[in-house]
């Protein structure tokens, strides 16, 4: 028997680890079950002699390659970290560049953002700018690169000096100086007339001042373009810009600017790294797990020649392959090719959440310990960004190591999340050399399962014959209910409602089927009660229903399970949380009906048999893939319900559905097969972070794809068809004058404000006094401020605005019922902006900042967020700051999906959210760009709603001065 160096028994080993990783087991641990993959899997892949499992295991424990601790043995990994960002242009040589230039197709090549340019350009320009044909324009203002900024005072009117000097050794002559659009704030003078159109003859050495006088009437950015004209012979006429900015700022917006000035991201890790991982440890297993795995669940990683096409582009080595995913990418979805484009699509989502939660990464920072535990501080956590669950992992090295090469960074499991505090379990090789003070580089992870959940939903979907689920064609006109349907209703407040008796009606009989039935829900028109209503009848007509309740998150399928169990006793029911949710959020009245075990403190799986004893079973989408792995017999399921639908990618829906749903057959199944979709696709859909993926369809839900591409779910002439779809058209929740616009955009104008609401806020504040017009319970106050950011974060914040939203809290927080201003506590009031910087000003403002607001009891409880935060929530005060203040940007928010602009269902959903006021804060002479924001303002202006700075003559100046700044070329 031939025995084998080190060297070669470790050459088997990395063999054997590679293995591991092909076929999805780099995950395994224990040594029993390596033994017996290795003997009987891996060593007959060749006839050639190979070392003894206990040799290749010692070979990898003494050269540093694996850690063995009793029966448990952990592979440390050597890889290379290499990010592929879908929003960079390929990284290709310049030939490459120019073929691909020149064929058009460069994924997800975006825009240059006008304050990105790199410092040496930029210092550049600023050189070439002071000195041209020997003459510069200077001021004690100037802030470089052709831009003056100087303080104002409302009121009070400011004059500021430009000086124009000829440097040069032959005399230039000024045509003339003037704005190149009239801005009322601004005026300019000088002895000559030169702002007036005179010409002026400027000698080698003479200088020439020109005033700039600025009145200013309420806080604000006021900005102008001034444009300079010479000529000298013999050369070309040139001319000068100078861009022109006064502010004028309370003290709470300047305690609000910018931290730092704004450095653009750089991501740093496109370069490949080399790391050696040291692992941690993992928590406690929280969960008895019971129920069985039957249908696995595979690891679905991308192959590395998909991140090479995103980051290298089309070319000779990758030229068949991009064309065969362009083609694939542009095909419509259809039965033949859902599983290949889903993946793909899932893949290259895939891609670029590594990029994403890149921004999350923190330098120099300082962990604590704890018991065993090292606990870092993470700002964010708490509003999942990033997200941080128990038992997700996340990586840290020194960071007095970050150049070294091989990096050793330590793997580190989450034990618990509490606040900010995350306490983490690492390998004790960290834990010995650690002590106080000491600083670390940390960079996150995200959880794979729920993408993994998503592949195998797409593989199932058609094994599993679901075409007529989701490309259904007809119904087969069978009914589950014989003769009529006459419910004794749970909610008698349904009866008053046509639509939804009509919805519920449609479920029960299941006439749709093997089509899913579609409840098209606009805010405030009861979705979910109708949904829930629809359960109710289900099991109360159905004694052999088997009902599959859920939603897109926690919260949502929290809230189904609330209003079920008003009705239902909870021995039918059974509410089935993931592992990683903290139970102290569980709400205490379904916990009665959860999977939380008291006496084991944890959460449990049970059986197939323990779950059959129930008959409504409610989950989140991705929770599901539980009982998709138990395998549940064909026709077990015989309804299930996905309420908030239109918040969830396609293949998230599918998960609840592939393996879980068998389709009606009037043979073999016909009494089961319904699946009803609840949603609205005129809101906000679900967040995705690939333009790739969004470009071509994953952020379609499965509800607005078969609203917008199957025949039977189109509007007619005659509205929509009862027998697959109801669109719900009583709103409940907003005063008709909040109503109205949203209304008349996204729903043809059907929508009705209910008129008995007892009892009913919606008219509370219709008499205040800050409001323009008595009775119209809507403000848009107008307001020029400024686009800003700060450190390495991209995102906008407008301080402008902020000190007007103080304002309104304030009188509102105050009012203590005088003024026509009811009281209001800060849990009833929301203040939505798209912006997550300007979300944290805001906080800032209100909780620390204003000596007022801070000393108010309950302002933590108001909530202050994005509108995808606000989403399916509703408040009795709405006040919104839509940021944007500059038209520059415009390309850059349709490329990324960014703010108002550009993304309608942003403006519907953070409108909606409103019961009895609305008050928006923001530029008018940007937003108006928009057709839908346009439509807006001029509703308040007619209205009588508006009130601040006045926009009607600002329109075009705003579009000249857009035009200018794009223009604004220092070196012409």
């Amino acid at each position: 028997m031939p025995r084998f160096s080190v060297a070669e028994a470790r050459r088997w080993g990395d063999q054997f680890v590679q293995f591991l990783r092909d076929t999805g087991r780099e995950q395994e641990s224990r040594r029993d079950t390596l033994r017996s993959v290795y003997t009987q899997e891996f060593r007959g892949r060749t006839d050639t002699r190979i070392p003894s499992f206990s040799c290749i295991l010692y070979a990898l424990k003494v050269t540093q390659r694996a850690h063995v601790h009793g029966e448990s043995v952990h592979f440390k990994k050597k890889r290379r970290v290499v990010v592929a960002d879908q929003y960079r242009r390929p990284r290709t040589n310049a030939q490459t560049t120019a073929s691909a230039s020149a064929s058009g197709q460069q994924p997800g090549s975006a825009p240059r953002v006008p304050q990105s340019r790199d410092k040496k350009r930029l210092t550049l320009s600023s050189r070439r700018a002071e000195l041209k044909h020997g003459v510069e324009i200077v001021s004690e203002h100037d802030q470089g690169n052709g831009k003056i900024r100087f303080p104002v005072v409302p009121g009070e009117p400011q004059t500021v000096t430009l000086l124009v000097q000829n440097h040069g050794a032959e005399a230039v002559t000024l045509r003339r100086c003037q704005p190149h659009q009239q801005r009322r704030e601004f005026s300019f003078a000088d002895e000559q007339g030169v702002t007036q159109g005179q010409s002026l003859l400027l000698h080698p050495g003479g200088t020439y001042p020109i005033q700039v006088r600025c009145l200013a009437t309420c806080n604000g950015y006021f900005h102008t373009v001034l444009l300079f004209e010479f000529t000298k012979e013999p050369d070309k006429p040139f001319s000068i810009r100078r861009h022109i900015a006064a502010v004028a700022e309370s003290q709470l917006a300047k305690d609000l600017g910018p931290s730092a000035p704004f450095q653009p991201y750089q991501a740093s890790l496109r370069h490949p790294v080399t790391v050696i991982t040291e692992d941690g440890i993992p928590p406690d297993r929280s969960l008895k797990n019971d129920l069985e795995r039957e249908i696995p669940l595979g690891i679905y990683q991308y192959p590395k020649s998909l991140k090479d096409m995103i980051l290298f582009g089309p070319n000779a080595n990758t030229g068949s392959r991009w064309a065969a995913m362009q083609l694939l990418l542009e095909a419509p979805l259809q039965a033949g090719n859902y599983q290949q484009k889903f993946q793909l699509l899932l893949h290259l989502e895939e891609i670029q959440m590594e990029v994403a939660i890149r921004r999350y990464d923190m330098q120099d920072v300082p962990m604590v310990q704890d018991r065993g535990l090292l606990v870092l501080d993470v700002p964010g956590v708490a509003e999942n960004r990033p997200s941080v669950l128990r038992g997700d992992h996340l990586f840290a090295h020194l960071s007095s190591e970050r150049d070294h090469s091989p990096l050793v960074q330590y793997k580190g499991y989450v034990h618990s999340v509490e606040l900010e505090k995350v306490k983490l379990g690492f390998s004790s090789k960290l834990q010995k050399k650690f002590v106080n003070n000491l600083k670390f580089d940390v960079t996150f992870t995200f959880r794979r399962l729920p993408l993994q959940v998503q592949h195998r939903a797409a593989a199932l979907a058609m094994q599993r014959g679901l075409s007529s689920l989701l490309f259904p064609t007809a119904s087969c006109h069978k009914s589950l209910f014989p003769g009529t349907f006459q419910p004794r209703w749970f909610d008698r407040k349904l009866q008053a409602n046509e639509e939804q008796c009509r919805a519920v009606t449609n479920i029960v009989t299941g006439m749709s089927r093997p089509a899913p039935y579609l409840i098209f829900g606009p805010p405030g028109t009861g979705k979910t009660v109708t949904i829930v209503e629809a359960i109710k009848q289900v099991w109360t007509c159905f004694e052999d229903a088997r009902i599959l309740a859920c939603a897109p998150s926690g919260s949502a399928s929290d809230l189904l399970c609330q209003r079920l169990i008003k009705d239902i006793a909870p021995r039918y029911i059974y509410r089935l949380i993931g592992s990683s949710r903290n139970y102290q959020e569980v709400p205490p009245d379904i916990r009665p009906c959860c999977n939380w075990d008291d006496g084991q403190s944890c959460y449990v799986y049970p059986s197939k048999d323990h779950l059959r004893r129930y008959r409504i079973l409610i989950t989140t989408l991705v929770t599901a893939g539980r009982l998709v792995s138990a395998n549940f017999p064909p026709g077990f399921f015989s309804h299930v319900f996905i309420d908030e639908c239109g918040h969830a990618i396609e293949p998230e829906s599918v998960v609840a559905i592939a393996g879980l749903l068998t389709v009606m057959d009037p043979e073999t199944n016909p009494n089961g097969g319904q699946l009803v979709l609840a949603g609205d696709p005129q809101q906000l859909g679900p967040i995705l972070r690939s333009p790739l993926a969004i470009k071509h369809g994953l952020g379609t839900s499965l509800l607005e794809r078969l609203m917008l591409h199957n025949p039977l779910y189109k509007k007619s002439s005659a509205g929509y068809d009862p027998q697959f779809v109801t669109k719900l058209l009583w709103n409940y929740r907003s005063h008709e004058a909040i109503l109205r616009i949203p209304n008349e955009l996204f729903y043809d104008s059907e929508l009705k404000a209910c008129e008995r609401i007892e009892p009913d806020v919606r008219s509370l504040y219709c008499a205040w006094d800050e409001l323009p017009k008595k009775g119209f319970p809507i403000i848009f106050h107008g307001v020029c401020g400024e686009d800003c950011r700060e450190g390495t974060s991209p995102s906008f914040f407008n301080t402008a605005e902020i000190e007007v939203l103080v304002h309104y809290l304030k009188k509102l927080l105050q009012s203590r019922g005088k003024g026509g201003c009811p009281s209001v506590s800060p849990k009833e009031v929301g203040i939505i902006s798209p912006y997550r910087k300007q979300v944290e000003k805001i906080r800032k403002a209100i909780t620390s900042l204003d000596p007022v607001l801070r000393t108010l009891q309950d302002i933590k409880l108001l909530k202050v967020g994005s509108v995808e935060e606000f989403q399916g929530q509703e408040r009795r005060v709405i006040l919104i700051s839509t940021v944007r203040s500059c038209s520059e940007y415009f390309q850059l928010d349709q490329t990324f999906k960014l703010g108002f602009l550009k993304n309608p269902k942003r403006l519907n959903v953070a409108i909606t959210r409103a019961k009895a006021l609305l008050i928006v804060v923001g530029n008018p002479a940007v937003l108006s760009k928009d057709p839908h924001w346009q439509r807006f303002l001029r509703y308040c202006k007619e209205e009588g709603g508006y009130k601040g700075y006045p926009y009607e003559d600002e329109s075009a100046a705003e579009d000249g001065l857009a035009t200018d700044l794009h223009a604004l070329r220092l070196s012409d």
